[in-house]
């Protein structure tokens, strides 16, 4: 479920900043205050029977761009069409009404005004620039990086090439990306690589060259102290090589949780307020307010984990809040909106207004679901808007915030007495599972196993490849060497360039690989096309250390069991925990040459091989990775336990 941050990052305090989701809002211009003029006080020259003028018009736009600074679309939206009555082609007016019909939802209309702009305008880069937001906004990758490009070919600005090494990450498009961040350390100062730093180690890590991608993120960090966002994807990256030392990890988790809680003031420590509070809510059996933080809440890994959730929540024990950290709204985002009483869309809230908000709420549990992944908003937990903070599905990790109180696990992810040590939060684990998947509706159905018409059997792995590490390549290549006629399939987005496919290629070689051993699938444009290519595998091989989640759940759902081997940690025990709900245990591996072994013992054994196949998502369905109801009541019996120790507490 992880994702990395690439682009526009938080700050702290000190230098806190609106992410890129606000740029196509206009910047108050430097005229007349808000305050002086209204829509009743402006005077048009139309209205005096004249002929306007250029000082007028740009009254009117500045009283317009006022509107919209404070959110006021509608009435910014009228000035600017009466300016547009006056001169169809005032390109300012155009734009500017076309960022506020998208940010009143009328997006499809809005885009066509700003594309007109664009096109009246085409070297001001600051149109294309925002059209490049809203596009990435509503998820039109292809046309956000056409816009990018477009700026970059007007203004050769070092920060314009970060942008677009974002845009081409998120696309997948790495080798582009690594040379646009490479091109931006050229044109920027010195003391601004920072940014470019992060991005190439984004693009870096994607492809799976760790060690590059850590000492990019170690560089950022340095020259950009306080940007808790390249922090965090720092701290991320760490999970990732293949002989992780645990606890140096978790001490740079913990220097991430120090210095940013360093910067921010705590809203919970008042002693007299905290009194108040606990005096109010006496009562324990009282419905309580839990609040959930994420940016996925929509068609997202992170989704499929918690819209069941939502829907199952006993509402007559628990009042709902739902902080969204993105503007994408799709179907999903439509569905998780109509379980949830109290819907908030927060991307362009800073850190410190979304405290205040959450405080104002009443929050009594607040519930992180990112952890240190993209658009995560840890400076939030990090002031302590609620009296209990929990971290939850996110993130396989500790946040290192000494002011996250609780991280949701089970003893198979992480088991009693191993890893209390590396985690700044207290442990609270679920009786079965961490977790609760749901499969999309409209999933194929289960085919034959394909190795009964192809003769041999086909591995497969649709994990990113920066889980994909040489220790993980020389496995699979020893499991391929033991099944004759076996091939590796392996797919995910980033596979839509041939120069990404020949590196992979290239590096499964050094690892000893042979011709035709490996094959390299593009990605799919539809989920159902996606998931069909598991109709074509027989057999799943997760990476290790850091297992797959979401990607796990899918090849189980589509009947292709998979093979795990059990790590030291969560991040390398998620397999452990998925299998042993199952009842799979003779998938979970204890080292690389039984993790081996298993996978070819499974290869060799066809029979058995079908009938698992056959049966495998009748499994899933009615075990406890599926049922929500019971999930949920176990998470509800878990918020219960934590109020009524935070009250006993306060008491005491």
């Amino acid at each position: 479920m992880e994702k990395i941050s690439v682009g526009d990052e938080r700050m702290s305090e000190a230098n806190e900043k609106k992410t890129g989701a606000d740029k196509a809002a206009p910047a108050t211009p430097g005229a007349e205050s808000a305050a002086e003029i209204s829509t009743a006080s402006i005077t048009l020259p139309s209205a005096l029977g004249a002929a306007p003028t250029q000082a007028s018009l740009a009254k009117a736009l500045a009283t317009a761009q006022q509107h919209h600074a404070k959110r006021e679309f509608e009435e910014a939206k009228i000035i600017y069409q009466l300016i547009l009555d006056f001169d169809p082609e005032h390109a300012d007016a155009m734009f500017y009404i076309g960022a506020a019909m998208h940010q009143m939802g009328e997006t499809a209309q809005g885009v066509e005004r700003m594309k007109r702009a664009a096109q009246l305008h085409p070297r001001a880069v600051e149109y294309s620039h925002n059209l490049g937001l809203v596009y990435e906004a509503i998820g039109d990758m292809p046309a956000a990086i056409a816009c990018y490009r477009q700026v970059i070919a007007n203004d050769r600005g070092g920060h314009w090439h970060c942008t677009l090494a974002k845009q081409l990450t998120d696309a997948g498009q790495l080798d582009d990306a690594i040379e646009f961040a490479r091109e931006a350390m050229i044109l920027l100062a010195p003391h601004a690589r920072g940014i470019a730093h992060n991005q190439l180690a984004n693009a870096l890590l994607l492809k799976g060259e760790l060690a590059e991608a850590v000492a990019n993120f170690q560089i950022a960090i340095s020259l950009d102290v306080e940007n808790a966002m390249m922090n965090s994807n720092y701290v991320l990256t760490l999970n990732y090589p293949s002989q992780p030392n645990l606890a140096a990890i978790f001490q740079e988790h913990k220097k991430f949780g120090d210095k940013f809680e360093s910067f921010v003031p705590r809203m919970y420590f008042n002693p007299l307020l905290s009194k108040a509070r606990a005096d109010a809510n006496a009562n324990p059996a009282r419905r309580l307010r839990v609040g959930y933080v994420s940016p996925d809440f929509n068609n997202h890994a992170v989704g499929k984990f918690i819209e069941p959730i939502l829907a199952a929540h006993d509402t007559t024990k628990f009042e709902l809040f739902c902080y969204y950290n993105k503007s994408r709204v799709d179907d999903a985002t439509k569905r998780m909106q109509a379980a949830v009483a109290n819907w908030r869309m927060t991307a362009d809230m800073l850190d410190s207004d979304l405290a205040t908000t959450i405080q104002n709420d009443a929050i009594d549990i607040l519930v992180d679901l990112s952890g240190h992944t993209g658009l995560n908003r840890l400076l939030v937990f990090a002031r302590k808007p609620a009296p209990i903070q929990v971290t939850w599905i996110g993130y396989p990790n500790t946040t290192g915030l000494s002011t996250m109180d609780y991280k949701i696990t089970d003893a198979f992810a992480d088991p009693i007495g191993a890893t209390e040590a590396l985690h700044t939060e207290k442990l609270e684990r679920m009786p079965e599972c961490f977790s609760c998947f749901r499969p999309p509706s409209n999933a194929p159905e289960v085919k034959a196993l394909p190795a009964t018409a192809r003769g041999a059997i086909t591995f497969g792995s649709f994990n990113n490849f920066a889980k994909i590490t040489p220790e993980v390549m020389r496995a699979w290549i020893a499991i391929l060497a033991r099944v004759p006629g076996s091939r590796l399939v392996l797919k995910n987005w980033c596979l839509d360039s041939d120069s990404m496919k020949s590196f992979m290629l290239n590096a499964f070689a050094q690892c000893g690989a042979t011709a035709g051993q490996v094959e390299l699938w593009n990605p799919n444009t539809s989920n159902f096309d996606h998931l069909n290519c598991y109709n074509l595998i027989d057999i799943g091989l997760d990476p290790f250390p850091y297992n797959g989640t979401t990607t796990t759940c899918d090849a189980l759902w589509m009947g292709v069991p998979v093979i795990t081997l059990a790590g030291v940690s969560h991040v390398g025990r998620v397999g452990v925990s998925q299998m042993s709900n199952l009842g799979l245990q003779e998938l979970i591996a204890r080292d690389t040459d039984n993790y081996v072994d298993i996978a070819v013992a499974l290869a060799n054994d066809v029979p058995r091989l079908a009938a698992l196949r056959g049966g495998l998502r009748e499994r899933v369905r009615t075990s406890p990775l599926m049922d929500a109801p019971r999930f949920t009541k176990n998470l509800e019996a878990a918020y219960h336990k934590m109020w009524n120790a935070y009250l006993l507490k306060e008491k005491s």
